[in-house]
């Protein structure tokens, strides 16, 4: 079962100009023995959540479950749980200021990947073909992977591949 928005902002203090949550103090009325929530608060309140790194991402317990961070703060500024992705806009996966996350689906999402580390040639889509001695240039839209080219000039390559994004939105 998810948290409810209501006990997001019960438990935590979200600061979207800088994406960092912090503990609010526990109420003596919350269902926890006395003791328990006068040792959180004496402990924890007023203090940073710990949000431990998963793949670059934060994520954060939460009444025995885990959160990424970044749909957390979507759930606290907006009011609602996300119901697809939530993209992280300059690709720092820990950066959660409200500016810098927006809703997408899957395919929006992945329109914004980073060059991954083998990649050889600098841009996406783009790579060499040692045996062909070519160029390749291809793009994936809806899962399927066009291919655009196959040429000697790395320039067409990529100028395939541009026009290909730019046909296609991303």
């Amino acid at each position: 079962m998810t948290i409810s928005i209501e006990q997001l902002h019960e438990i935590l203090k979200y600061d979207p100009d800088t994406g960092k949550f912090t503990w609010r103090e526990r109420a003596e009325t919350y269902p926890l023995p006395l003791s328990v929530i006068r040792a959180f608060n004496t402990r924890n309140a007023g203090k940073p959540v710990y949000e431990e790194k998963h793949k670059g991402y934060g994520r954060m317990s939460l009444l025995g479950k885990r959160y990424k961070s970044h749909r957390v703060a979507w759930a606290m500024h907006t009011g609602d749980w996300p119901v697809d992705q939530i993209d992280h806009i300059s690709g720092i996966r820990s950066d959660n200021r409200i500016e810098n996350l927006r809703a997408v689906t899957q395919t929006e999402n992945s329109r914004n990947t980073k060059i991954p580390s083998n990649n050889m040639s600098g841009v996406i889509g783009v790579f060499w073909d040692k045996f062909a001695r070519r160029w390749i240039a291809h793009i994936e839209v809806a899962g399927k992977k066009i291919a655009l080219c196959r040429t000697k000039s790395f320039e067409d390559a990529v100028a395939a591949r541009a026009a290909a994004e730019v046909k296609y939105g991303f």
